[in-house]
């Protein structure tokens, strides 16, 4: 098997494992059998167990497979400033607690209404992560390196609508209401005048962190994987 083909076949295994153990008829038995803990435990090792392989093939063989267009200057300044999207929205996502994360569903707490980062999208890790994979491809040009990046963007739309699709189905306290006044494309909340954006409720120490980290990674990405963001 090609290095492409490896690289879509470890995708696939890690994406059908998330998706199909996430979903309410295999999750629901595994939670009465482990325990919720448990079954959060088992998860994340099966997810490891998958991601971690692809992870060493990627960069075992970064750069495999035909070439799909020519590298443009223009191309990586976005991709740069994507990258520094990315990483704010990451950062303002973890210190932004969500009703529908792992956190809210192990200790619930009373439902407070969306803020900050969740005003312009109910899944900013899933933005942060589709960015990512955006920006990364518009500076690696090789069909292999589309796979591996262009897989965080395909996950990261797809897991994000089934989370939300599995949403709708539990009880959750607050979960529906979160659903209603937030929306999964980004600002379409926003437009549709249900959300505003709040400056105000982003985390100002998130984002320091995020422009801190994102300037480490500007400076040490070509010692550590070689290009600038490629």
């Amino acid at each position: 098997m090609t290095t492409t083909g490896r690289l879509l076949l470890f995708w696939t295994m890690f994406a059908g494992t998330h998706l199909v153990l996430s979903s309410l008829p295999v999750r629901r038995p595994l939670i009465k059998m482990m325990g919720l803990r448990g079954f959060k435990s088992a998860y994340t090792l099966v997810a490891l167990a998958t991601f971690i392989p692809l992870m060493v093939l990627y960069f075992r063989n970064k750069h495999a497979g035909a070439v799909l267009f020519a590298p443009d200057p223009e191309l990586r300044l976005l991709a740069e400033a994507l990258m520094l999207v990315a990483i704010v929205v990451l950062a303002q996502g973890l210190a932004t607690p969500s009703p529908i994360g792992t956190p809210a569903e192990l200790r619930p707490s009373p439902y407070r209404g969306a803020r900050g980062i969740q005003r312009i999208t109910r899944h900013p890790r899933n933005l942060a992560f589709g960015t990512f994979g955006v920006a990364h491809c518009l500076v690696n040009p090789i069909a292999g390196d589309w796979i591996f990046f262009g897989g965080f963007t395909l996950f990261a739309l797809v897991s994000a609508w089934h989370q939300d699709a599995r949403m709708r189905s539990e009880a959750r306290e607050g979960v529906g209401a979160y659903l209603q006044e937030t929306s999964y494309w980004p600002f379409a909340a926003v437009l549709r005048g249900r959300q505003r954006i709040a400056i105000g409720e982003f985390r100002p120490v998130a984002l320091i962190v995020a422009i801190v980290l994102y300037s480490a990674l500007r400076y040490f990405h070509p010692r550590l994987f070689g290009g600038d963001w490629g």
